[in-house]
């Protein structure tokens, strides 16, 4: 009795016989070098028949920046200053502000210092009059998308009354709101 593994001689070397000639490739051989053309063989693309759509959106918040340029350290009243009534600032604050509102911005002016009662504030598209406490002013949009805008602010100060010759500290302060 022979089991499947147990071959006899001659079976092993039985030589199979081709168009070409004596072969050495024995049926194991075959298998094998055929299943290796089947795995290099291409194949072509698997075809989607389903359809998926997504939808996706964006929302971009709206944003506005302010960087001081320039702005003068402090305000110098004169006695000829107080004998007027008010000091012109001789240098201008100059400011950068960046924005991407459709709307525009709020630029907002902060202030402290009790040698004023008012500020005039020059540069915008008209003269702006602020308490001494400060205020704000809508600036419209330019353009759409981002708009980069640089604001040359003139200053002049009202004095209060009692107000006394010195050096006083630059007393305003700005700040930018999107719309």
């Amino acid at each position: 009795m022979r089991f499947f593994w147990q071959r006899n001689q001659d079976e092993k070397n039985e030589a199979r016989h081709s168009a070409f000639g004596a072969s050495s490739f024995n049926s194991s051989s075959f298998s094998a070098s055929s299943m290796a053309l089947l795995m290099v063989a291409p194949v072509a693309p698997a075809v989607a028949t389903e359809q998926a759509r997504m939808t996706v959106s964006a929302t971009v918040l709206k944003h506005a920046s302010l960087r001081v340029l320039a702005q003068p350290a402090a305000v110098v009243v004169t006695p000829q200053d107080v004998a007027r009534g008010y000091v012109d600032v001789s240098a201008p604050a100059q400011v950068a502000i960046k924005s991407n509102s459709p709307r525009g911005y709020m630029l907002e002016f902060a202030s402290e210092g009790d040698f004023m009662r008012q500020i005039l504030v020059k540069g915008l598209s008209s003269q702006l009059q602020l308490s001494p406490t400060g205020g704000a002013v809508m600036q419209p949009a330019s353009a759409t998308g981002v708009t980069r805008t640089t604001l040359e602010l003139g200053f002049r100060f009202m004095l209060a009354e009692g107000a006394r010759p010195g050096t006083y500290a630059w007393p305003v302060h700005l700040s930018v709101t999107p719309i």
